[in-house]
């Protein structure tokens, strides 16, 4: 008999008991038999994440026990099936919001078009083009014979249908609704394995430049992103479906194309997709007419053309779906609509009776007075409402307020106007989509562009505030002023902005120029030369700018002390350049996408749950000795806080699915390749430009130094400010017997000290297993600098006894006059270069390391979310979030792990241990700033504080979403039709439903139909 033990998921919560209380244990252990406290703090996080990293590693190495089947064919399988459901779930969820079936569907007759509009009738295969409805035109059946049904709109296309079929009819004739109900039809006698209609719009296509299957799959791709993973080393999954024919598309909106362009459209489809594979194309009547004569028709395809409503029908619907008031004598129900009803059968020629002629108007019509306090009496009126145009205008702007009336006044006035601010955006950018991360583009330019940059620093000081209450910030701030502290941050934020602007992939790489070909590999060659060419150049110019502001004719090390605010200034924005760099390098995109995680089945999830919850638990107890003990180091603490953010946002993302598996599920082991591939191509591209840029860099200060370095006055035996400078064999001194104060860092291990003048504090005194570093402070009795061909050395007498300390005197130069500088520093050029390059050109292989351990941590925990079945956009919003926080944990944990060496290099020379630890925090702060869910903070703050949006932005979306005025596609939503965004976006006023005042023409509406809003349009 098979024991509990014997069950995997019993086993893994066995382990994760003992892993916990081993943790627990060992924390105790530590804590009371350790002496130092951070050292014993750093182990225990080093343990905890040794344990997550083992945990993935062995799910990695092991592969998931959920059965997977091999092969292209299976991955092609798996991928067409859920591209099927995806659609199917949005077109489903879209039919039940517009209440197609209630009470029941409108019916629009069809008749076939002018026979020059199609193809020759013998290349027509036999079948049905589109049934009929029941009553009214030709109710009998169709011009092929086809009985008839009563399925509405676009009722089902019975078997075997015609394979190809051109839809025309005017803007709110019901083309995009038979093309919704369409979909579903042929979805609901699909077999398995058959071709999936997909809607797409043709308002995104270029058939002037892009070729149709090119076009499809990018489409597809950005849709749909799961389809955007690669199938093979030459094509995407999206590719791979378009080519083998499991792809039906059904083509929206052929007359928003370009007048130009459409006879090249028609061209292309023809050349491109095969003469059977079905396809369904919608468009207005005179472009289509247009296009043929232009160009050719659509082989094998029968045109339609959709006829508008009678009255009679119209008027029927509106009765049967409005709230009864009441029974007339002969016992037939009367609703609102009844006394207008009556006179529009007399008045046929009223503008409202020829309003009341397309599906979207008789739609917008039963909402805005469906409530019974409502009278559409007052459209009746000829000197209100003297046009169609009148009518339809009216009907539109109402209908936000009425599908709000319920919430109240106030509600529905501030529902309005926050939906006007959505159109108008949507209509700047030229799109439908309305998506929560590319709400950036409703923010001002300059905001988008410095918000990242200060995002990540206050993400940063959120993250320091247990170091405050630490009581240790002086530790890691080391800055004289506030003035450079100010100066710094606005460096930072500078830097952060302008590596936003030049260092980051636009989001449109790839080799052959379609963006998500190549996933997250990141930016091609090109954009790397570019991102070369850029560093290089600016990081000359700021290090001439640092060196000619500062002085390092004394010798540079990371975290001095600078003369004045100017250099602070400078070294921010080369500071926060490199965390875009980075990003950059691991192709984090300008406009970043949402992005999920690769866990691919329960094996995988498991082993995130137990990394996290083994992070989590020794981050906290990590901190909380650091917090609790005696020495309350700084550095135990933030890593304690990574550690157990990282932790438990990856015990979360292998918690919650949350739309993070793909169609295309990374495999046994794709992890760890994905990682050192990442790792070793970062490594080499980060390697490269930051030596490069290092090496111009470093010779640029080291310019502008020795110029600075070859004039000076001789002050031999001469006395300035209570300094006496002397020369005795080649050798300059300056002596001064007044008292200095300061403070020295001792690096411990024999090293040179490092001394600080002044108020100035040596930054990160203590650090974990450095237990010999330290700082004490001083009082020299007699000071000293002595020069040697410019080389200076700096003595100073903290006793009272003749003993003296060499110390490093680059920190202590403030003390001097400005002429002494100018005579102890006057020497040759290669002298200033051997004291300021070495650190600078360290520093350029560090960020190489660094550069690559960020990329491969991009590549491996990075997948397109899958958005295609996302139930919602809050929940991709929460997906990105989570991935977020695990990807910026992971990268601030990783490089930490890699600045090890340097912290630990003896004697902490040139400071590389300070550059050491400024590295790791602050990247994982940028990651997070500038991810997708990061851009969608900034934008909603900001749209909240201005007034135009609530801050609970996706709760009034989807309130949106229910009451029918958007409507959900994948993760994002759009309006539910084009008109009613257009009408939006070019009026912005509130109507009053109540009233019937008069409303002027509306515009022309563009080349459109009324629901071709359905669809994603990007630019």
């Amino acid at each position: 008999m098979r024991t509990g033990l014997h069950n995997a998921q019993a086993r893994r919560r066995m382990w994760f008991a003992v892993c916990a209380v081993a943790l627990a244990t060992l924390a105790a252990i530590l804590r009371f038999w350790w002496q130092d406290s951070a050292t014993a703090g750093v182990l225990l996080t080093a343990l905890g994440a040794f344990m997550s990293v083992a945990a993935l590693m062995a799910d990695v190495l092991r592969g998931d026990t959920t059965p997977r089947p091999d092969g292209d064919g299976a991955h092609r399988r798996r991928a067409v099936e859920a591209l099927a459901e995806a659609v199917r779930d949005q077109w489903a969820a879209e039919a039940r919001l517009r209440r197609l079936q209630d009470p029941a569907p409108l019916e629009v007759d069809w008749s076939l078009a002018d026979r020059r509009l199609a193809d020759h009738p013998y290349n027509i295969p036999p079948g049905a083009v589109l049934p009929h409805p029941r009553t009214g035109g030709n109710a009998g059946g169709d011009a092929s014979g086809n009985a008839a049904d009563d399925t509405g709109t676009a009722g089902p296309a019975t078997a075997p249908p015609n394979p190809r079929v051109v839809v025309l009819g005017e803007p709110g004739s019901g083309k995009s609704v038979l093309a919704m109900r369409y979909v579903l039809d042929r979805l609901a006698a699909r077999q398995e394995g058959g071709p999936v209609p997909v809607i797409l719009p043709l308002a995104s296509w270029d058939p002037l430049r892009s070729p149709l299957r090119d076009w499809l799959a990018a489409r597809l791709a950005a849709d749909y992103r799961p389809l955007a993973a690669q199938a093979d080393d030459r094509r995407t999954l999206a590719r791979v479906l378009v080519d083998t024919g499991l792809v039906a598309p059904v083509l929206d909106g052929f007359d928003e194309l370009p007048r130009p362009a459409r006879a090249t459209a028609v061209r292309r489809i023809n050349a491109e997709l095969d003469p059977g594979a079905p396809l369904m194309l919608t468009s207005r009547g005179d472009a289509w007419a247009a296009a043929v004569d232009e160009g050719d028709v659509l082989t094998a395809a029968e045109v339609v053309e959709l006829r508008p409503l009678d009255l009679v029908r119209a008027g029927a619907h509106l009765e049967r779906s409005a709230r009864p008031l009441g029974v007339t004598a002969d016992g037939v129900p009367h609703t609102v609509w009844t006394p207008v009803l009556r006179k529009l059968a007399e008045r046929p020629d009223l503008p409202l009776a020829k309003a009341l002629t397309t599906p979207l108007m008789i739609a917008l019509a039963r909402t805005v007075y469906g409530d019974t306090s409502r009278d559409p009496a007052p459209l009746l009126d000829p000197r209100r409402f003297p046009t169609v145009a009148a009518v339809e205008g009216h009907l539109l702007e109402a209908f936000v307020p009425a599908a709000f009336a319920d919430a109240g006044p106030r509600a529905a006035a501030d529902a309005t106007r926050r939906l006007t601010v959505l159109a108008r955006g949507l209509h700047r950018r030229g799109t439908g989509r309305l998506a929560w991360w590319e709400l950036e583009s409703l923010v001002p330019r300059t905001l988008a562009l410095y918000a990242p940059g200060l995002l990540a620093l206050a993400v940063l000081s959120l993250l320091l505030l247990p170091v405050t209450l630490a009581r240790a910030a002086d530790d890691l701030a080391g800055l004289e002023d506030v003035l450079s502290l100010v100066a710094l941050l606005i460096g930072q934020t500078l830097g952060f902005a302008f590596g936003v602007r030049y260092l980051l992939p636009s989001g449109r790489w790839g080799r052959r120029g379609q963006r998500g070909r190549r996933g997250t590999d990141g930016p091609d060659r090109g954009f790397l030369r570019r991102q070369a060419f850029v560093t290089t150049g600016v990081s000359a110019l700021m290090w001439a700018g640092f060196a000619y502001f500062d002085d390092l004719r004394f010798g540079f090390r990371f975290g001095g002390v600078t003369d004045g605010w100017l250099p602070d200034m400078l070294g921010g924005f080369l500071f926060s350049q490199l965390f875009t760099l980075f990003l950059g390098i691991a192709g984090l995109s300008r406009r970043p996408t949402p992005l999920g995680l690769p866990w691919s089945g329960d094996m995988s999830r498991a082993a995130a749950r137990l990394g996290g919850a083994a992070l989590a638990v020794a981050g906290t107890v990590t901190a909380g000795i650091a917090l609790l003990g005696r020495e309350g180091n700084p550095w135990s603490v933030l890593l304690g806080t990574t550690c157990a953010a990282a932790g438990t946002a990856l015990m979360v993302s292998g918690t919650s699915r949350g739309g993070q598996d793909g169609a295309h599920t990374p495999r046994a082991g794709r992890i760890a390749r994905r990682f050192v591939t990442g790792t070793v191509r970062g490594t080499a591209a980060a390697m490269l430009i930051g030596v490069a840029s290092c090496t111009a860099g470093g010779f640029a200060a080291v310019g502008v130094t020795a110029l600075k370095s070859r004039t000076a006055v001789d002050l031999a035996d001469r006395e300035i400010g209570g300094w006496y400078f002397s020369e005795r064999a080649g050798v300059r001194s300056a002596v001064t017997e007044r008292t200095l104060r300061g403070g020295l860092l001792l690096p411990g291990d024999g090293a040179r000290p490092v001394a600080f003048a002044g108020t100035a504090r040596p930054p990160n005194c203590t650090m974990p297993l450095l237990p010999r570093r330290r700082c004490v402070d001083f009082v020299s009795r007699r000071t000293v600098f002595e020069s040697r061909g410019g080389d200076v050395v700096a003595l100073i007498t903290p006793g009272a006894g003749p003993d003296t300390t060499a110390v490093h005197p680059s920190n202590l130069r403030s003390v001097l006059p400005d002429e002494g500088r100018d005579w102890l520093t006057r020497g040759p050029a290669a002298g200033v270069l051997v004291r300021d390059l070495p650190p600078v050109l360290v520093a350029g292989l560090l960020i190489g390391v660094v550069g690559g351990c960020v990329c491969g941590v991009y590549r491996a925990l990075s997948v397109p979310s899958d958005l295609m079945r996302a139930a919602s956009p809050g929940l991709s919003l929460r997906t990105d979030r989570t991935a977020s926080l695990t990807r910026g944990g992971m990268v601030a944990l990783l490089v930490a792990c890699v600045c090890v060496p340097v912290v630990a290099t003896p004697g902490d020379w040139g400071g590389l241990v300070h550059l050491g630890t400024q590295l790791w925090l602050p990247l994982g702060t940028a990651a997070l700033a500038l991810s997708a869910w990061g851009r969608f903070l900034v934008a909603r703050a900001w749209l909240a504080v201005t007034g135009r949006l609530p801050w609970r932005l996706m709760a009034f979306l989807d309130e949106a979403h229910q009451r029918g005025v958007l409507r959900q596609s994948g993760a994002g939503f759009e309006f539910r039709h084009l008109r009613l965004q257009a009408q939006l976006a070019a009026t912005g006023r509130t109507a009053d439903v109540v009233s019937a005042r008069g409303t002027p023409d509306a515009p022309d509406a563009p080349d459109m139909d009324e629901d071709s809003d359905l669809h994603h349009r990007t630019p």
